[in-house]
């Protein structure tokens, strides 16, 4: 699955979201702690994006392919996450106003799960705090070679900072627990 893979399925479904803002969200659940065994991501795309209507048929499984595929991204030790945005053919301020989006969605996804970020690292507490400034950040970009450089470099940014977030909040709530053949 990709972004223009998943716009396909979002328009076929009338959702509401934009690929950027559904990946954001998933990525968030996860990259926070959501179980890899947990479906609650479900009801929260309903909430959020469809009204209160059940999600199911093509858009369900595109989001099931989602959320697997960002789990192993996470977990792979080779960082291949990456962010579904749009392609270089849309302006900079689009993908610029796409990349704001992704990241308020990953914002409300990774709130979801809670977190207590008075216990995190102070790692973690800047990420979510340069995430949050991020997403006042003008989308209004020159379409020069520095806007573009800079907003790679944003991009990347975001790329890296997720894949920590998802190593100190989700990795560990999602590890195989040691079985123990212990009688008593």
């Amino acid at each position: 699955m990709n972004h223009d893979q998943l716009v396909s399925v979002l328009n076929e479904h009338d959702f509401t979201a934009t690929a950027s803002e559904l990946h954001g969200l998933l990525t968030g659940l996860i990259a926070g702690g959501m179980f890899r065994e947990s479906t609650d991501y479900l009801d929260h795309m309903s909430e959020l994006f469809n009204n209160g209507l059940t999600v199911k048929g093509s858009l369900k499984k595109a989001a099931e392919t989602i959320v697997e595929q960002v789990f192993s991204q996470l977990e792979s030790e080779d960082m291949s996450f990456e962010l579904y945005l749009p392609d270089d053919d849309e302006s900079l301020s689009d993908q610029a106003e796409e990349l704001l989006n992704w990241v308020q969605y990953f914002l409300v996804g990774f709130g979801f799960n809670k977190r207590d970020l008075t216990m995190s690292s102070n790692e973690a507490r800047e990420i979510i705090e340069d995430f949050t400034n991020i997403t006042r950040m003008d989308t209004q970009l020159d379409e020069d070679n520095e806007s573009q450089a800079d907003f790679y470099e944003v991009i990347e940014f975001v790329r890296i900072s997720t894949v920590l977030c998802h190593q100190e909040f989700g990795k560990a709530v999602n590890q195989a627990k040691p079985v123990t053949n212990t009688l008593h």
